[in-house]
């Protein structure tokens, strides 16, 4: 028995114990993360960290946000200048959101990212942002309903995913279309809309690595159905008369219940040609001039016109951004190696032929009319 114990005893003195462990106690917690250019061109690091108030007593604890910022030459290096200001660890396992200022955007975003993918305490469950102007200044915000600042873009953020405005996309799933030459990516676009609050102002369009412009919420929605990513809504208003008396009678508001889309690629003497074909199952959420069946045959013609046009112009800005979000690069490359291989890889997407074409079908339109 006591041969064992003693054991026992030197097998305790040979471990090496927690040489790794991060105590939570120590951590300042990073909830956002903005990139930015300076006035001088440095680079721009601007952190929010969450400060935690009251619980002591049986009074209600209250989450405000605190900012901090410094100018380095990468992120980690405006990173150490911060952890120098702060009485803790920075920690950004938790970080939710990685905001790039639009003058930092234009220019190739991946070597920001690349001490987020390359080290293993950082989160990959983060959403990347383009913002108009200073993504910094855009923490200075006071939402009343919610003070933290992480909280709130975190859930304006989710809204804009559930009614198909932005695509559900986090640092690990963008990591290899990033990369990809054959497809770009679409990210989240906002915009400061006073000092209380920011709005989701549509998606920001990528060229290679290189914000090139932004859309509208309403393309934005169509974008995303083109390409087979419906939230659980998607809302439309649409201008369906033209002489009614009082103008609200002339739109329709329709929610998109089912969709169907038809893509496929093809080559035909060294020419790309896509067929692009949307089918939209619509419910009529809105329409005050009146009685929506008498006029349901008008109505899904109207729409499917006016969609149609929405879509093809779509198509024309896309390639106008050389913005190929669909990724028929991807398919070239995959389907018909030659002709990827004869193609400007930098600008074929320009010129691809498109076939477009939105069908509209209203097949619910409320409970009374």
């Amino acid at each position: 028995m006591r041969v064992k114990q003693l054991f026992i005893i030197l097998l305790c003195v040979l471990l090496t114990g927690c040489w790794d462990q991060h105590l939570m106690k120590n951590a300042i917690l990073v909830q956002v993360l903005t990139y930015d250019l300076s006035e001088k061109d440095e680079f721009l690091l601007g952190i929010s960290i969450p400060i935690i108030e009251g619980g002591s007593g049986g009074s209600e604890l209250s989450v405000t946000s605190e900012t901090f910022s410094a100018t380095g030459f990468t992120p980690r290096d405006s990173r150490k200048k911060i952890a120098r200001e702060i009485s803790g660890v920075l920690d950004t396992s938790k970080n939710k959101l990685i905001l790039f200022g639009d003058r930092m955007a234009t220019n190739d975003i991946y070597p920001t990212l690349d001490v987020i993918w390359r080290d293993s305490r950082n989160s990959l469950g983060a959403t990347l942002a383009i913002v108009d102007g200073k993504a910094l200044e855009i923490l200075e915000i006071e939402p009343k309903h919610k003070p933290n600042v992480s909280e709130y873009f975190h859930d304006a953020l989710t809204s804009a995913e559930t009614n198909t405005i932005i695509p559900p996309e986090t640092i690990q799933t963008l990591a290899s279309e990033i990369l990809d030459p054959g497809e770009d990516v679409v990210l989240p676009y906002l915009k400061a809309n006073s000092k209380k609050s920011a709005i989701v102002v549509g998606l920001a369009l990528m060229d290679d690595r290189k914000y090139v412009g932004n859309l509208s919420p309403q393309d934005s929605t169509l974008l995303l159905l083109m390409n087979n990513k419906k939230g659980k809504f998607a809302r439309f208003t649409k201008k369906v008369n033209e002489k009614e008396k009082y103008d609200y009678n002339n739109y329709l508001s329709f929610n998109v219940e089912k969709n169907k889309r038809d893509f496929k690629v093809e080559v035909n003497e060294g020419q790309v040609m896509v067929s692009l074909n949307l089918k939209m199952m619509i419910n009529v959420d809105e329409y005050p001039k009146g009685n929506v069946p008498e006029e349901i045959d008008r109505l899904n013609k109207v729409l499917t016109e006016e969609l149609t046009k929405d879509a093809n112009d779509l198509i024309a800005t896309l390639q106008e951004k050389n913005c190929d979000v669909f990724g028929i690069g991807r398919r070239l490359m995959a389907f018909y190696p030659d002709t990827w291989e004869k193609l400007d890889q930098k600008e074929y997407f320009k010129d691809i032929t498109f076939n477009t074409k939105v069908d509209v079908t209203i097949v619910s339109h409320g409970i009374v009319m």
